[in-house]
């Protein structure tokens, strides 16, 4: 990480993207949109909209009162502001994908960061034969809702954009390669956005995966953390800084998203299931800040009574969980689930001896640690408003379809959780 060389730029971007923010405010707030424009039934799918969303990976929602963050500041001072909840498990992968589903993992099947198919088999992160095999996801990504209606569609790295899910990736993509430079993710959004009318997309996805890995290492409350936030800050500057001299700039409705929080864990809290079991009783084993087990048949009423005697965790059944959680009916979910505890983290493996303190997420996804990062700005967004309450992060993908104007396929959000942040409602 190499933050001292944006420190030289950050003023300078910070001051002409809070100008082109509050300009964004302005010239929405002045007359420019006709009154009920937003979702009228005649307009055309796409026409002049586009929506830009940026998910920025385990930026908790209280991360912006910590760092000095002028640009996200501006935001909220002239859009929309409020957090996300994450659906459970409120890990990565899954909460990606429910934001460009609306489902909940329970329904399009991206059940953890790692779980096990019978027909597909395991399902992690690296393996990369598995995170590219569409038989893993379900539900429509709204790219593909968006490509049916007959909007250009684009995505730098977004899960489940790398896979050609019923047929299709989004029309322009990018495979996931950590070495790219934020600066240069944002001047290829803006290269799509400045591209012929009959090329450019108007759904543009794209990811940065920070503050999230120095907050696994230093936990939320590192410095290293709110250095990174202030960098995050600048990025935006430089993309909005840029935005603002494009002809479609002021069309754009911004997004910035979050998929999760992050919680410190301790080592007096940590959890070794070898001490309790033996790891043989299982076919496989996924665990962490949430974990699922899939023990042989003969062993799971035993290791369910043992599990129950663990300190710091909380086990249920597969079908168990209660019901706000929207979790347990999914094939690829092991028979047994563990909550840690606050501070809590679960490990399976005779080897670990010690345990550190660190940062992690995957807990219960109403905890305020877990709770997400939710900006927006943009001619459909209301101006200067804050919802208290977290909306669930399905709801990103019903917002993002009124702000273009193409009708959503099923999904699980409701509409009441949206509605709220639109301008100009009919």
């Amino acid at each position: 990480m190499n933050i001292d060389r944006y420190r030289d730029k950050r003023k300078k971007y910070n001051v002409i993207a809070t100008l082109f923010v509050l300009w964004i405010g302005l010239t929405a707030s002045c007359g420019s949109l006709r009154k009920g424009s937003v979702h009228t039934d005649h307009a055309r799918p796409g026409g002049d909209r586009y929506a830009v969303v940026l998910s920025l990976d385990g930026f908790r929602a209280d991360y912006l009162s910590k760092a000095n963050t002028p640009v996200f500041d501006s935001i909220k001072r002239v859009g929309i502001s409020g957090s996300l909840q994450p659906s459970f498990p409120s890990l990565t992968f899954p909460n990606h994908y429910s934001m460009a589903t609306g489902l909940y993992p329970d329904h399009h099947g991206l059940v953890a960061n790692e779980f096990y198919d019978d027909e597909y088999g395991h399902y992690t992160i690296p393996n990369r034969k598995a995170v590219e095999n569409p038989g893993f996801y379900g539900g429509e990504p709204v790219w593909n809702t968006a490509r049916r209606q007959g909007v250009q569609t684009a995505s730098f790295f977004w899960v489940g954009a790398e896979t050609a899910i019923n047929g299709h990736h989004p029309h322009r993509w990018k495979k996931f390669d950590s070495k790219v430079p934020y600066t240069s993710r944002a001047d290829s959004v803006l290269a799509w956005l400045d591209l012929p009318e009959a090329d450019r997309p108007h759904l543009i996805m794209w990811y940065i995966e920070e503050p999230d890995h120095l907050g696994h290492h230093f936990t939320p409350e590192g410095k290293e953390v709110f250095a990174m936030v202030e960098k995050l800050d600048s990025v935006v500057g430089y993309f909005l800084n840029r935005l603002n001299t494009l002809p479609v700039g002021n069309k754009v409705d911004f997004l910035i998203v979050s998929d999760h929080g992050m919680e410190t864990y301790y080592p007096e809290r940590s959890v070794n299931l070898s001490d309790y079991m033996p790891i043989d009783s299982f076919i496989h084993v996924a665990t962490g800040a949430f974990a699922h087990l899939y023990p042989k048949a003969s062993y799971t009423d035993s290791a369910y009574r043992i599990l129950q005697t663990v300190p710091h965790i909380k086990v249920y059944k597969k079908g168990k969980m209660p019901a706000r959680f929207h979790y347990g009916s999914n094939k690829r979910i092991g028979e047994l689930l563990i909550l840690p505890d606050e501070g809590a983290m679960v490990y399976f493996d005779p080897a670990i001896k010690t345990f550190k303190k660190g940062g992690a997420h995957g807990y219960d996804n109403e905890r305020a640690s877990m709770q997400a990062l939710f900006l927006g700005v943009g001619p459909h967004l209301k101006k200067g408003f804050f919802l208290s309450r977290s909306i669930p992060n399905i709801a990103v993908y019903p917002l993002i379809c009124r702000l273009l104007n193409i009708k959503p396929s099923v999904n699980d959000a409701d509409l009441s959780d949206v509605q709220p942040f639109l301008r100009n409602q009919p």
